[in-house]
């Protein structure tokens, strides 16, 4: 096979998105960020105004910050450092999230539509209008018998007129929520359960002894009751409803006796935004392409909101699509590059939806031996070290990693990072290795000299020299723009750090080849360079001369 039979070549024709909420803009963000042509529809004639969603993790800040989108989220959200949990009348415990190992050691708390506004203004900058007020009503798929592999997706649109459009779109993005069309059309299965519990929900003022900064969680023979600070004494209000019958939205009153019963911490409700009751659908698809189409989002996976991973988890299965869906389209990449966008992110939902079920069915245990059970182990597990710094991992999105992807592979690590895993963000001393002027060190964080529009090789640890050896230039130099140089270190004056680095990369010289979405494809010792070349012709073949 020649190297251009294993690339596929660049389309002209957009990508098409199905819904506007945060799946579907980060996924018109990066990709238009990449110069791939992009139609994103969402059928509602208005962005929504409704809080939804509020909790902004760890690794999303770091993502956002990556493409200029974090001062302003800082700069309007409530900061969390830490989950508290009662039960029994008295503190259990607290998952403390200083414990995070990033720069962003803290929850960010910030209404959805408050989210969709900040991607909504990037996108404006970007020169990308969403078309709002337009459906997608039918679809169909293609291959193209000149060009085999090369079809693409066939789709009418209808906007707020009722005007029919027939569009041809290279790829199609299902992010369309729940409800997905596209996957009802395609009768995918979206396997799980509804959990049988009704909870009331609102947003609203709370006077009262919990902290401004600290997600509270009772436990109880009620069920369960859960309080996010907004700021300003302005909370979300979740707890488990056994007023199965009601189905009008709860009043103000009912949320009071709600807390009152779950709560032994004295609090006033007032100044109710606005309530609602639901129920937990916790489901997923076990297959997140059909050829051209790929799902991500709620259209792939809903589950309990117990740990605010919902969205997080749709903005984090655009980032890893959408840098592989834009170097198919240019032509950069193996085809076999999109199978690993499933290959990938679906071990992370199975994960986060199985973590959040059994959380969910133990929180509303009706069961005495249940509660006694949390009641007495919760404090012997939140105070283990291990176990604080495993759960902050885990509920931040710090912890995931894609090690077992075939796109990973590690070639004699001397640090603790492996391909799959993400780059820890910290203080360095940075050369840039494509400028051969650039001598002198730089002090940056690391996050700083990551590219995320291309990949980046770091070169780390070992002598101080700051050139690479002219053979692995000559050798790297096909990918010559594909992929940037850089040289790290760690800095003279900072003990911790220089362990901190040390621990990661190691001592001895060694290799990393960061992703546009900073997870590691590559890690290798110095004499990995022939394995480097092969994985890079292997996934990026050059362009033939």
């Amino acid at each position: 096979m020649n190297e251009q039979d294993k690339r596929t070549t660049c389309s002209p024709r957009p990508v098409l998105i199905v819904g506007a909420g945060p799946t579907g803009m980060t996924a018109a963000m990066e990709l238009s960020r990449f110069g791939v042509p992009v139609r994103i529809v969402d059928k509602l004639l208005e962005p929504s105004t409704t809080s939804r969603a509020l909790a902004v993790q760890t690794r999303t800040l770091e993502l956002f910050e990556q493409r200029g989108l974090i001062q302003e989220m800082l700069r309007i959200g409530n900061k969390g450092t830490a989950t508290t949990i009662y039960g029994d009348g008295k503190r259990l415990g607290k998952v403390d999230l200083k414990e995070i190992k990033s720069r962003y050691n803290f929850i960010i708390l910030i209404p959805q539509s408050e989210t969709e506004r900040i991607l909504r203004e990037q996108l404006v900058r970007q020169d990308v209008e969403i078309e709002h007020g337009t459906e997608m009503i039918a679809f169909a798929q293609s291959e193209s018998s000149a060009q085999p592999g090369q079809g693409g997706v066939k789709a009418v649109l209808r906007n707020r007129e009722g005007k029919l459009e027939e569009l041809e779109a290279a790829y199609l993005i299902s992010a369309e929520g729940s409800h997905s069309l596209v996957r009802r059309t395609l009768n995918l299965q979206f396997q799980g359960k509804s959990i049988d519990q009704n909870y009331a929900l609102a947003d609203l003022h709370l006077d009262g002894d919990l902290p401004d900064d600290e997600l509270s969680i009772f436990t109880s023979a009620h069920g369960f009751m859960a309080v996010f600070p907004m700021g300003a004494r302005h909370f979300r209000f979740m707890a488990t409803d056994p007023d199965q019958q009601a189905n009008d939205d709860p009043t103000l009153e009912k949320l009071q006796q709600l807390c009152d019963e779950n709560s032994h911490i004295p609090a006033r409700l007032r100044d109710m935004t606005w309530s609602s009751r639901f129920r937990i659908n916790s489901r997923m698809l076990h297959k997140l392409r059909d050829r051209h189409i790929f799902f991500g989002g709620d259209a792939a996976h809903i589950h309990s909101p117990a740990g605010g991973q919902g969205m997080n988890t749709g903005i984090q299965d655009m980032i890893d699509l959408s840098w592989k869906l834009a170097m198919i389209w240019h032509g950069k990449a193996a085809k076999e590059l999109l199978n690993t966008y499933e290959e990938e992110r679906l071990p992370i939902i199975r994960n986060i939806v199985s973590r959040t079920e059994t959380a969910t069915d133990v929180l509303n245990s009706d069961s005495i031996i249940v509660h006694q059970l949390i009641t007495l182990l919760t404090p012997v597990f939140l105070n283990n070290h291990l176990v604080q710094q495993l759960s902050t991992g885990m509920l931040s999105e710090v912890a995931m990693n894609y090690r077992k992807s075939s796109l990973s592979q590690t070639y004699q690590a001397h640090g603790n990072l492996q391909a799959g895993d993400r780059v820890p963000d910290m203080d360095v001393l940075a050369w840039n290795l494509d400028s051969s002027g650039d001598t002198q060190p730089r002090k940056a964080r690391l996050y700083e000299i990551l590219n995320p529009s291309c990949f980046t090789l770091l070169v780390a640890g070992g002598e101080s020299t700051t050139d690479l050896p002219a053979t692995w230039k000559e050798q790297i130099s096909p990918w010559h723009g594909f992929l940037k140089l850089q040289r790290i270190a760690p800095t003279l004056t900072q003990a911790e750090t220089k362990m901190q680095f040390d621990s990661a990369f190691g001592s001895s010289r060694s290799l990393f080849l960061v992703r546009p979405d900073s997870y590691l494809g590559f890690v290798g010792n110095q004499n990995a360079i022939p394995a480097l070349i092969e994985w890079l012709g292997r996934w990026f073949p050059p362009t033939a001369n």
